[in-house]
């Protein structure tokens, strides 16, 4: 009989898979409730541009064809809106394949990547399915990052270093400076890549340039997605922007088509439409400081976000979570790392005071 977990070794074996929620239907069906709140997955609940839903639909009939293995038209109105040319650009089925995508074109077993703790736990799923390694470096206290830990832990072997901004799941960030300090000190043949999936929400003035960062730092990547900002989650498209050779031998390694037609279109189109970015970013702000109000009338510490969620401290996670699920209001759990804490999304007027009416009621 054959023994594939043998055969997948000790990494694969020993890896804990990202663990995606139960369909908000199914749970609704589990618990005998109707119109679940879904404030888990830091999604845009406004949705997408009514612009990208017309694209899209008027893209079916088309469905039979293959999509632009080189993305062409989006890379190219990317391109222009980013003042970049576009060989600096590569797309991916979310910013996970890029993640991945990165890891496999320049990652080798012996070495290592790197990332703050705690920060996107694909980071390590990705390196321990690669037969790698991630080397995670504790936040301060105040859960910003420890730049001075994580220069100290560079090492010949360390070739590839995460850095969220803002991070997940704590909604930080750090600054144009701090960056530049910590750049000085990265050797020019480690990779940093700066996760920057939520950029679009924030409004820090000293959040850094990275854009024109890259003109000094050859070794700085920038991942970004549609999926946040541009409510395009379930079409998954995120990509990278990179020096071109970087860019070239990841396309190397890139599967042909990554990139659904679906995904292209939407987000073009998404990008056309500034004015559906500058509502959602607008309801965004409000929503927070409405949360911020009503978690400090609770009493409650709150992390400042950067983001369209936070992170609060409610005191025994888990039971919250699990008490608002039963409640129809879905929040996320992180773990015993993180057992005082729940991080909620970031949603609209109505779900942010359902989810603080059915708070009050779980304490």
């Amino acid at each position: 009989m054959i023994d594939y977990a043998k055969l997948a070794g000790k990494e694969i074996q020993g890896l804990s898979p990202y663990v995606p929620g139960k369909p908000v239907k199914e749970l609704e069906r589990e618990l005998g409730i109707e119109k679940a709140v879904k404030l888990a997955s830091n999604e845009n609940p406004l949705g997408p541009s009514p612009k990208v839903i017309k694209a899209v639909a008027d893209f079916l009939p088309e469905m039979s064809r293959y999509p632009y293995g080189d993305v062409f038209y989006l890379r190219t109105r990317l391109a222009s809106k980013l003042g970049i040319s576009a060989d600096r650009l590569i797309f991916g089925t979310g910013s996970n394949e890029i993640i991945e995508l990165a890891m496999r074109t320049f990652l080798a077993r012996d070495e290592h990547v790197m990332s703050p703790s705690p920060s996107f736990s694909v980071y390590g799923i990705i390196a321990q399915a690669m037969r790698a390694s991630c080397r995670w470096i504790p936040v301060r206290s105040d859960f910003s990052f420890d730049f001075e830990a994580l220069a100290a832990n560079i090492d010949d072997k360390t070739r590839i270093i995460f850095l969220g901004n803002p991070n997940n799941p704590t909604g930080t960030y750090f600054s144009q400076e701090a960056l530049e300090a910590f750049m000085q000190k990265v050797p020019a043949e480690t990779i940093v890549v700066l996760d920057e999936a939520y950029c679009e929400y924030v409004d820090a003035p000293d959040f850094p340039d990275t854009l024109k960062m890259q003109k000094s730092y050859p070794n700085l990547m920038i991942m970004r997605t549609f999926s946040k900002a541009y409510g395009l989650a379930a079409l998954r498209v995120g990509y990278c922007i990179a020096d071109p050779i970087a860019i070239d031998m990841m396309n190397r390694v890139r599967q042909p088509f990554n990139t659904n037609m679906a995904a292209q279109i939407a987000a073009e189109a998404a990008l056309e439409d500034t004015d559906h970015l500058k509502k959602v970013i607008r309801e965004n702000r409000m929503g927070k400081a409405y949360l911020y109000g009503e978690f400090e009338k609770l009493g409650f510490e709150y992390i400042p976000t950067q983001a369209n969620f936070i992170l609060v401290k409610t005191g025994e996670g888990e039971r919250i979570f699990k008490e608002l699920l039963k409640k129809g209001v879905i929040v996320r759990y992180l773990g015993p790392g993180l057992k005082d804490y729940i991080r909620v999304s970031i949603g609209t007027e109505e779900e942010n005071k359902v989810f603080i009416e059915q708070l009050k009621a779980v304490l």
